[in-house]
């Protein structure tokens, strides 16, 4: 797809360089929009449209209410979507998009154990393309599984290689890495108990992928 990410963590210590830390910021950013513009084009005749009526309301609903309580796995979306500092956003499709954005990017610590948090972070920019661009091209009822959505990385063509092409331990790395968001994406709506894509999470995903990487997947060019 282009750029990767840059290979090594940002200088750390007392003695950082300001320009070398400003340098590893503003690659990030670029390979940030990088990803957004591969993803835009990718699922360009999905753009504008209209999510599912009366989904975000029943899901945004089951959201606060979990929240609330601070029962897994709302304690840890919470945490990463920085929703447990601030007030929540009132609309609930932005509450939605809020969440699902900060399962692919948390904005803060999760509080999960901490190889399950580095696994996390050690899905690419590519893996998540991969993966969400082949399962919205298959449509709402398309498996979504965890392996589903590591089989679909290889599968798409705007990832130029994919886990396929991967050792078997690359492979089931993803897969555990994927793992991780089966009960969270089924509880906000993305996917249902057979692991299923749903209508809300075809709509959802992509967009809460530009959030994350700092774009608006509806935004006119």
């Amino acid at each position: 797809m282009g750029a990767e990410p840059p290979e090594t963590d940002p200088p750390q210590g007392f003695d950082i360089d300001d320009r070398e830390l400003d340098q590893f910021i503003a690659d990030w950013e670029a390979v940030d929009r990088q990803a957004a513009r591969v993803l835009r084009e990718a699922l360009g005749e999905h753009r504008g449209e209209l999510i599912p009526a009366g989904e975000p309301d029943a899901v945004s609903s089951r959201i606060r209410d979990g929240l609330a309580a601070g029962v897994y796995p709302y304690d840890w979306i919470g945490r990463a979507a920085s929703l447990d500092r601030e007030a929540l956003p009132g609309d609930g499709t932005e509450l939605l998009l809020r969440c699902v954005a900060a399962t692919i990017s948390p904005r803060e610590e999760t509080g999960l154990d901490i190889d399950e948090e580095a696994m996390l972070s050690s899905i690419e920019h590519a893996d998540w393309i991969g993966a969400i661009v082949s399962a919205v091209r298959a449509g709402p009822g398309a498996a979504a599984s965890t392996r589903s959505l590591v089989a679909g990385i290889a599968a798409c063509p705007e990832v130029e290689s994919g886990p396929g092409g991967d050792s078997d331990e690359d492979v089931a790395f993803l897969e555990a890495a994927f793992s991780i968001l089966a009960v969270p994406w089924r509880v906000l709506g993305m996917i249902d108990r057979e692991e299923r894509l749903t209508d809300l999470g075809a709509w959802t995903l992509p967009r809460s992928l530009a959030r994350a990487r700092g774009s608006d997947f509806d935004a006119v060019d």
